[in-house]
């Protein structure tokens, strides 16, 4: 769910790691059993909750992969 909710943040890892202040390298051991420390520093990362990061994520809402901001999509 974690590298979903990183996906639909129009982000890579090697960003994620940037903004969690954390080495590039070591960002998929952390995820492979992320302590809560790391949930809290990658939902803060990715302007969530830490429960969302379990969510399923939305057809309907994606990111920006420029500036992060929520981009909504109605469909009619």
């Amino acid at each position: 769910m974690i590298e979903s909710r990183i996906k639909a943040a129009g982000i890579t890892k090697k960003e994620l790691a940037e903004r969690m202040g954390a080495h590039p390298g070591s960002l998929n051991s952390m995820l492979e059993a992320p302590s809560w420390p790391t949930l809290e520093r990658v939902a803060r990362a990715l302007d969530i909750e830490v429960p969302d990061l379990f969510a399923p994520v939305s057809s309907t809402s994606h990111r920006c992969p420029h500036c992060g901001a929520e981009i909504k999509i109605e469909l009619k």
